[in-house]
């Protein structure tokens, strides 16, 4: 809480509140909303904000609150959590999907969003006013959706301490690589650029089979793009990804891992990434980058280790 908010608060007996929510969905659309009866706009240089003039609708997006924020004086490192409450408006859709708000979250469009909760302060009949400062009250991430209706969802957010849930050594001796093909760890030759391709579907394809339209870069190698990851760039799925379950030589078709969520039209754009079954001699031979692989294929099996 900034200074001036704090004096404001001091000085101030009566004011009006309302929660500003930041939602950085999985798409790459920021979802910018509050609880308050009206949209709040915070401006650029206002005390505690560090973003740019941003507005938080009000009814754009639906009705959106949160429950208690959970904080435990202990010495275990319990992760702080924050229920989130999404109560759609009729016809409001997905930013960038042409599905409704309640069917994006029982697919999963807003698992793993990180997000920001703010508190604003205003005086009484100066409803918008937050030159006085914003408050950070909570930072972390959606992970999971705990309850849908027909009219409403419930998500469970919870801070970064969350993240120390992960099994301990991350890193395990494993034969094959841990990195992901083309992330800053495995840094390929050229980056993962030089191993993408982007195309446009026929109208052959459907939500399990995307088809180009041209034959191009390594479209036409069998195989190449298998366990890739295939991401649509234009479409009613634009934002979303799959992955690549098999790159068959004829079309070529690329059979997805998992149905899209809405159907595949003719001229819709999409990039496929390189597929990578993580063994050196894949390393070696289909990308030259050895220097990077991080998995170990000379330990032996486990049922001779001694």
């Amino acid at each position: 809480m900034p200074p001036s908010l704090v004096d404001f608060l001091l000085n101030t007996r009566n004011v009006l509140k309302a929660d500003l929510f930041s939602i950085f969905l999985p798409t790459g659309q920021t979802l910018n909303v509050t609880e308050g009866q009206f949209d709040v706009t915070v401006p650029l240089g206002t005390p505690g904000w560090s973003g740019p003039t941003t507005t938080f609708y009000s009814v754009l997006y639906g009705k959106w609150t949160r429950g208690a924020i959970t904080s435990e004086a202990s010495h275990n490192l319990t992760s702080n959590t924050m229920a989130l409450t999404l109560a759609p408006r009729v016809g409001v859709t997905y930013p960038g999907l042409p599905i409704g708000m309640l069917n994006a979250a029982i697919n999963g469009l807003f698992d793993a969003s990180p997000l920001y909760c703010y508190t604003a302060y205003m005086p009484i009949g100066g409803y918008g006013d937050v030159s006085a400062g914003i408050e950070t009250k909570f930072f972390g991430t959606i992970t999971k959706l705990t309850n849908v209706s027909r009219i409403t969802a419930e998500f469970e957010c919870a801070d970064p301490f969350f993240l120390l849930n992960l099994k301990i050594p991350t890193r395990l001796l494993q034969t094959n690589c841990p990195w992901s093909f083309g992330d800053s760890n495995c840094n390929p030759p050229g980056g993962a650029a030089a191993f993408t391709q982007t195309f446009t579907a026929s109208g052959t394809s459907t939500q399990w089979i995307v088809n180009p339209t041209s034959i191009t870069g390594n479209l036409d190698v069998a195989g190449y793009y298998t366990q890739g990851i295939i991401t649509c760039l234009t479409g009613s799925n634009a934002g979303l990804s799959n992955t690549v379950k098999a790159h068959g030589a004829s079309a070529p078709v690329l059979y997805m891992m998992n149905k899209w969520l809405l159907p595949v039209n003719a001229g819709d754009t999409f990039s496929v990434l390189a597929g990578c079954d993580k063994t050196l001699s894949t390393c070696i031979n289909k990308f030259n980058n050895a220097i990077h692989h991080a998995g170990m294929p000379f330990i032996p099996v486990p049922t001779q280790a001694l």
